[in-house]
């Protein structure tokens, strides 16, 4: 709050080779300039301009996680063709482990497993001795009550034991079922939820929030509504929360046509003509329900969202169907992007980042080659990624292919085995088809502010000063710097807070403490109204935040 007497304070975040002070217009603090909240320990990132007044000579950029290849992948018997998950690997404290349920593919009675690992990078399959298998039960299969058990989080908070380990159960419906171990599991005796056979369990552990993710059909095919609940007991009536629109129909055509052009990538077994000759699809198609529209389109295949610095946060699995499945022609094959978007409130609609470009892509053939590179086609998101460190780990599922490339031809009619050369029978034959992937992101670094040796300069929105200490996460390149300078209402510097008295920053941390010289300190700040001013030379951005 505000204290009687006291001016409003303009900070300005100045990062250059060469200071010079910036001086905020006078008069700024009219209709347009909001003052946001800046609580102790809660960053602002740059997502959206929330937290932003103006910008000049800056450029926002999304930024991808670093792909560091599969961590798990169907390699025992009860593991079937392939696996893929749905839910992000749980810390388990007591345990000192993560645990990771997962799917076993076996064309038919589909199982449910689970891995552990110690440093969320090698991954073991206990025996469980849950399910029998063939036999025996040396195996890591967990008991489900009946049904697809795949969407699992761990409540660590609940004061009932027997209920610390919560998922969804069933392919079309959710049946809330509660677990002790992980490995047996009960149902609740709830009403079931509506979704088709895809979608996520989320959980927000300090609202204590679980939201399900439950397909539905939207305009242009799959698409996601929620629900939301206190205690997994009692669900809000489901609603619409995103379905794409008609700006990423307008960007699908692009998108598959430049896909279908690159020789580097993998493309689907199945392609119908290009919309721009004028074909149609036949009336049969158009009948059928999962291909009720044109391919050639986007869709949202799945979708996982988590809480993040005061924001949800949430990763789209966007699918383009390019062709018809065929023989059976009960569905559609195509490739997936995994998108990145972003709400202030789970009622608000997402915002779309990065100008709707992919956050993580396909893997390329031309660089990685054809055995082991699962994620060339298929990319399958998980609920939320694994804090760890100064990391982001984000756990996604790759498949080879969505259509059987290895027995059919373009045209759905058998292929004969004996037609495969050596790299593809070592490819569809003797390798596995898919496999759940690691990739890496910088803490808070999603989206970036960034300049080039021209510099650039940011205002943030007015704010209370709170805590004892301004922080940066801040990428300052060779040759950059960056430094902090404290203006009053009237533009001018505070004394000791000017730019020439703030020590010089040119590190690239996720934690960069803003100092002053002198007796200078953020903490004299307390209470009063305050401005950030950035200026960046050679330096990247990510997020800013004040500490007790």
């Amino acid at each position: 709050m505000s204290y009687p007497g006291t001016r409003t304070v303009t900070i300005f975040i100045l990062l250059a080779a060469a200071p010079c002070p910036i001086a905020l217009t006078q008069g700024s603090d009219g209709p347009g300039d909001q003052a946001i909240t800046v609580e102790p320990g809660l960053k602002q990132l740059f997502l959206d301009d929330y937290a932003v007044q103006e910008m000049k000579g800056l450029r926002r950029r999304m930024h991808s996680p670093e792909k560091k290849g599969p961590v798990l992948k169907a390699d025992i018997p009860s593991d079937g063709d392939f696996v893929e998950t749905v839910s992000a690997p749980m810390w388990i404290p007591d345990e000192g482990v993560y645990k990771m349920v997962y799917e076993c593919n076996h064309r038919g009675p589909d199982y449910w497993a689970l891995a552990t690992s110690e440093d969320g990078i090698h991954w073991k399959k206990p025996l469980l001795g849950a399910v029998e298998f063939k036999g025996s039960k040396e195996n890591n299969l967990i008991a489900s009550p009946g049904g697809r058990l795949w969407q699992v989080i761990y409540d660590l908070d609940d004061p009932d034991p027997e209920r610390r380990y919560k998922g969804f159960l069933g392919r079309s419906g959710r049946k809330p079922v509660v677990s002790s171990d992980c490995v047996h599991w009960r149902q609740l005796d709830l009403p079931s939820l509506s979704s088709f056979d895809a979608g996520t369990l989320c959980f927000d552990r300090e609202r204590r929030w679980f939201i399900g993710l439950l397909k539905m059909e939207g305009r242009y095919g799959r698409a996601y509504n929620i629900s939301e609940s206190a205690d997994f007991e009692h669900w809000s009536e489901p609603r619409f929360f995103f379905g794409t629109d008609d700006k990423d129909q307008e960007l699908a055509l692009g998108v598959i046509r430049r896909r279908l052009a690159d020789p580097g990538l993998a493309k689907p077994l199945f392609i119908d003509p290009d919309p721009a000759v004028g074909w149609q699809a036949p009336a049969w198609q158009r009948k059928l329900r999962w291909v009720a529209r044109e391919t050639w389109r986007a869709e949202c295949y799945n979708i996982g969202i988590f809480p993040y610095e005061g924001v949800y946060l949430a990763w789209l699995m966007i699918y383009y169907p390019t062709g018809t499945g065929l023989p059976e022609r009960n569905n559609t094959d195509g490739f997936h992007l995994i998108q990145l978007a972003m709400t202030r409130g789970l009622k608000k609609p997402l915002v779309r980042l990065g100008d709707r470009k992919a956050f993580i892509g396909p893997s390329r053939i031309d660089e990685k080659g054809l055995v082991g590179n699962y994620d060339r086609l298929q990319l399958e998101i998980t609920n939320h990624p694994v804090d760890h460190d100064d990391e982001l780990w984000f756990y996604y599922s790759g498949f080879k292919r969505r259509a059987l490339q290895h027995d059919r031809w373009t045209d759905g009619s058998r292929r004969e085995p004996s037609t495969l050369s050596a790299i593809e029978r070592a490819d569809w034959i003797e390798d596995t088809h898919s496999a759940i992937l690691l990739a890496v992101l910088r803490r808070d670094g999603f989206v970036s502010l960034d300049a080039d040796e021209g510099g650039g300069e940011l205002v943030t929105k007015r704010f209370v000063a709170t805590g004892k200490e301004l922080l940066l996460n801040l990428d300052v390149h060779k040759g950059g710097a960056a430094k902090v300078e404290v203006l009053g209402g009237d533009g001018k510097p505070l004394p000791g807070f000017d730019l020439e008295s703030c020590a010089e920053m040119i590190d690239d941390a996720t934690r960069q403490q803003v100092v002053w010289k002198a007796n200078a300190h953020w903490r004299q700040l307390r209470g009063r109204t305050v401005r950030l001013g950035i200026q960046l030379n050679r330096a990247r951005l990510y997020a800013f935040w004040v500490e007790e």
